[in-house]
């Protein structure tokens, strides 16, 4: 009885959750979804979360949380491949654990794409089958899914519909509102030598010009000098042209703060078919750029050391390969890790490891140049990428980061050595070659008796 009764607490804070994020309104409907996804992958501790468009039979994804490169709004599959066309048949809800211990098993889903634990549940808007949401993973539930699972389902099916009808029922009031004096977005209207003849409140607000300071003049005043000329070139000839512009621009405020806004400039026309003037609409999105640009950076960013992770490094380390092969320039490779590194664990704990660990790549930071590439490979295994420099140069900065770390005095661990490996790079390398070749010569400076450094010049 107890545990019921917690897992009906746990079901009731979730449904707080839902419709707490469902009353804040500076986060698109889409977004809301999607932090309503994030909520329901929680409680049922899978990784990806749908909430799907059925039309006949095609299958869009409506919005999705998921792994990043795995699926994206808009996607469209057909919808027999999908465990949500058997979850339509049954029209209730669709609980599969272990898709290979059930009646499911070679189910279209499973051969295709690898899914192996389901649950879903039909959507249903203004009494019609909108689509569904659903749960899964290529990894089977430990936990069975039961009744309380089931009916913990139906309410996630019940809030997204009532979510969906409120937007909707909202999207044809915003179509027929003209009191753009009401609306969070910015809306201005530019004649067509682009100088400004209306802004709304919502201008005002999200730039800090006032009325008398808009209005007579031209729509650069909110140029931020992030766009090139280019740019602004491409956007006057499409508008010109008579057609509406959609793009993402980086303005500037009255006090010089920088801000996002998602714009549609629209051409208006007289009966004649000539242009007179255009009318703007702008979504700020501020918050929503710089919370990529924080997830950017934590995905390409090691936790512990704040340099990039193997996974970054491997996206930079191709790009300036191919910068290398481009312009005929040299690039040469580091790898180093720290001598003994096992015992400074074992001896003085993981603490004082990772204390090492990060003075070392602090050593390395201030030694090197802000265009080489540091990256944490992995462990206490370290690369550093060197564009335009030679082997024989690279050898040097080598040379210069084995003594620093050599001299240097570690409070808890005492003396600490390193040994490095040096490489330049070949028209002949694949990615591959390069950085075997890297290992290998690190390997030879640990054979040799570590503390040193050992090149391995391609022939």
């Amino acid at each position: 009885m107890k545990n019921r009764i917690e897992i009906i607490e746990r079901q009731n804070k979730t449904l707080h959750r839902l419709n707490e994020i469902a009353s804040i309104s500076n986060i698109t409907p889409k977004e809301t979804l999607r932090d309503a996804l994030i909520i329901g992958k929680e409680y049922f501790g899978l990784g990806f979360g749908i909430v799907s468009h059925i039309v006949g039979q095609d299958y869009t994804i409506e919005v999705q949380s998921s792994p990043k490169d795995t699926l994206y709004d808009g996607q469209l599959f057909p919808l027999g491949s999908t465990y949500c066309n058997t979850t339509l048949e049954l029209d209730d809800v669709l609980a599969i654990t272990d898709v290979t211990k059930s009646k499911y098993v070679g189910h279209p889903c499973h051969k295709e794409f690898e899914l192996i634990s389901y649950i879903g549940m039909p959507i249903r808007v203004n009494s019609q089958i909108y689509g569904t949401i659903s749960f899964s993973s290529p990894q089977a539930r430990q936990l069975e899914y039961d009744e309380i699972d089931d009916s913990f389902m139906r309410l996630l099916a019940r809030w997204a519909g009532s979510f969906l009808e409120r937007q909707f029922a909202l999207d044809q009031i915003t179509k027929l509102s003209k009191v753009v004096e009401q609306i969070d977005d910015t809306v201005v209207i530019a004649d067509k030598a682009g100088v400004l003849t209306f802004v709304n409140d919502a201008f005002i607000t999200h730039t800090g010009f006032s009325r008398e300071e808009s209005i007579g003049k031209k729509t650069s005043i909110l140029k931020s000098g992030h766009h090139d000329k280019a740019f602004y070139e491409d956007m006057w000839a499409q508008i010109l042209a008579g057609k509406i512009f959609r793009g993402l621009l980086t303005n500037k405020k009255k006090n010089g703060e920088l801000f996002y806004e998602e714009i549609t400039i629209t051409p208006i026309k007289n009966d004649a078919g000539d242009i007179t003037s255009f009318v703007s609409t702008g979504k700020d999105i501020t918050q929503r750029i710089e919370m990529q640009h924080n997830l950017e950076n934590l995905a390409s960013t090691d936790k512990l050391t704040g340099i990039y992770n193997r996974h970054k490094f491997e996206e930079l380390f191709e790009n300036e390969i191919k910068r290398a092969l481009r312009y005929k320039h040299s690039l040469s490779l580091i790898m180093f890790d720290i001598d003994y590194f096992k015992k400074v664990n074992d001896i003085y704990g993981h603490d004082v490891g990772d204390e090492v660990l990060q003075k070392i790549v602090n050593i390395v930071k201030d030694n090197i140049r802000s265009i080489d590439i540091f990256a944490r490979w992995g462990g206490e295994e370290f690369f550093v990428l060197c564009p335009q420099t030679s082997i024989e140069n690279t050898k040097v900065l080598a040379e210069k980061l084995r003594k620093a770390i050599e001299v240097f005095s570690f409070v808890e661990a005492g003396s600490i050595t390193s040994s490095f490996g040096v490489t330049s790079y070949t028209p002949k390398d694949t990615r591959d070659t390069f950085i075997k070749r890297v290992d290998d010569a690190l390997y030879m400076a640990k054979n040799k008796g570590r503390n040193r450094i050992e090149l391995y010049e391609s022939i």
